[in-house]
């Protein structure tokens, strides 16, 4: 299992709830969401899905997305 943090244009709770929910539809088998920050608009997950897939994935909230590490 690999962990990527992205960094989302969160404004509020609303957006990680929506990342939430786009991420979940990945499968909670092949997932798992270390921490959601609003304040530092930074995303933590722990997969074994390439990173692009989760990028993709999280781009469907309508936010700007990129990858940190």
């Amino acid at each position: 299992m690999t962990q990527y943090v992205f960094e989302m244009g969160m404004t509020c709770n609303g957006c990680a709830n929506a990342a939430r929910k786009v991420l979940g539809k990945l499968g909670e088998d092949k997932i798992k969401i270390d921490d959601i920050n609003v304040e530092t608009k930074k995303i933590t997950v722990t997969t074994d899905l390439p990173a692009s897939d989760v990028l993709e994935a999280l781009k469907k909230t309508g936010k700007e997305i990129k990858q940190l590490q």
